[in-house]
């Protein structure tokens, strides 16, 4: 369907800065149909004459070549048809398909999902059927109801573990390259290994049937770290959280294998809490407790946790769907929670990391965690403080009043001796004491 047919809709809204960046213009939210539908459009070998870029898209179809970034945003690390990504603004290849902002307009633009070739098949084998029964926490917590507040549009989340695979079924668009820093070199998005491509699809992932998601956030953007598929070393973990904490993500999820009480990596973590980054990590992990870090435990379908281990919330982790499988386990569980922060972060973009952690805390459901009421429930308003009366001014007549009664009665004792000293020396002789002259 050309959008054409769509009407054009007003400028009215604030956005996020892009990769660039620089700061983009304020523009309307889009509807709530937006989060399933996508806009696109097929680069050509160029465009009056010239070969295309992304500002001279932006001012063809959105009217404002400023509005470039947004489009680099949407589509940065994608892979494309011929197996490239999308690195600046100048970087376009014929035959590349550019997702574009939900309010494009022009002949050219198509609407409706990304042909199956735009995407690179993935080199590691997933498996596309997960079965129906695993998505029962997906059923219980019911992200979408939120999705017409937010869908994690604008929020990073980064991944810190065994890395991602970016084009596996399901991520297409939403995972960014990342970085490896267990091997020093090279980006995160390209793992089969571990459970980093698990975790990204709860977070934000999509199986693309009938229009079904086991995403949480499907609007939000993951960033890949790889500290390797077993438990690294300490200097290692707290380096590649402190990288993710430096990569703009709101929302930092580790990994199971990451010892969050060694305190390297405890001090890495409350340096990303004091850099605006919630921290989300499986209660197994076993880290201490800190303002802006969740510590999520695993729960069964019942709702009770599956181990004894202490957590400040729970969330869905046994046999839940992801990709390529069934997941058990609090990474999965913490997963979860990482997706609801990005929610949250999306919708309240004000919040700070601690504000945002309490939220969710106090708006769990029998200790589990709920992405609606997380994003939807009004801010409870802090009671204004009653001040203390202040004391009545003193007048200064009344002060003065008070010195001159001091000064009267102090006079008036002053009379009185002076009148009975008086009195007494004209006593008559009668009067004397014996033995003297009157």
């Amino acid at each position: 369907m050309p959008a054409t047919t769509r009407p054009v809709a007003l400028v009215v809204a604030a956005v996020v800065a892009t990769v660039t960046g620089s700061a983009l213009p304020a523009r309307a939210e889009p509807p709530a149909d937006a989060v399933r539908n996508q806009y696109f459009y097929t680069v050509t070998r160029g465009h009056q004459g010239a070969p295309e870029n992304l500002r001279e898209i932006a001012e063809r179809f959105l009217g404002d070549p400023q509005r470039a970034g947004e489009i680099l945003e949407l589509n940065v690390g994608r892979v494309q048809p011929d197996g490239g990504r999308l690195t600046g603004l100048d970087d376009l290849k014929p035959g590349w398909r550019l997702v574009l902002p939900w309010d494009a307009v022009g002949a050219e633009v198509e609407h409706g999902p990304l042909p199956a070739d735009a995407a690179r098949p993935s080199k590691c084998r997933w498996s596309t059927a997960v079965p129906d029964a695993a998505s029962w926490g997906q059923s219980l917590l019911t992200p979408s109801g939120a999705w017409t507040v937010a869908d994690g549009s604008g929020v990073k989340v980064a991944i810190v573990g065994s890395g991602v695979d970016g084009s596996a079924p399901g991520l297409a668009g939403r995972v960014l390259a990342g970085t490896d820093v267990a091997g020093g070199t090279g980006r995160g998005d390209d793992s089969c290994t571990g459970s980093g491509t698990a975790l990204a699809g709860i977070v934000a992932g999509d199986d693309g049937a009938a229009g079904r998601t086991f995403g949480v956030a499907p609007g939000a953007k993951v960033i890949p770290v790889k500290a390797g598929a077993t438990k690294p070393a300490p200097a290692l973990a707290a380096t590649a959280i402190e990288v993710a904490a430096s990569s703009g993500a709101g929302v930092l999820l580790v990994g199971a294998t990451v010892d969050a009480a060694n305190p390297q990596v405890s001090a890495a973590i409350k340096e990303a809490i004091a850099g605006d980054v919630v921290v989300v990590i499986p209660a197994a992990a076993a880290a201490p407790a800190v303002d802006g870090l969740l510590r999520v435990g695993a729960a069964g379908r019942d709702g009770r946790p599956s181990t004894s281990v202490a957590a400040d919330l729970l969330a869905p982790g046994a046999e839940v769907a992801t990709i390529g499988r069934a997941g058990t386990g609090p990474e999965y569980a913490a997963a979860f929670v990482a997706g609801t922060i990005a929610l949250v972060r999306s919708a309240h973009p004000g919040m700070s990391a601690v504000q945002v952690t309490r939220r969710v805390l106090d708006t769990v459901a029998g200790g589990v965690v709920a992405p609606v009421a997380a994003v939807t429930t009004p801010a409870a308003v802090e009671p204004a403080a009653v001040a203390a009366p202040e004391p009545a001014p003193r007048s200064g007549l009344g002060t003065l009043g008070t010195v001159l009664i001091a000064v009267a009665i102090g006079l008036g004792v002053l009379v009185t001796m002076l009148l009975v000293a008086h009195l007494w020396r004209r006593r008559p002789a009668a009067l004397s004491p014996p033995g003297r002259a009157g």
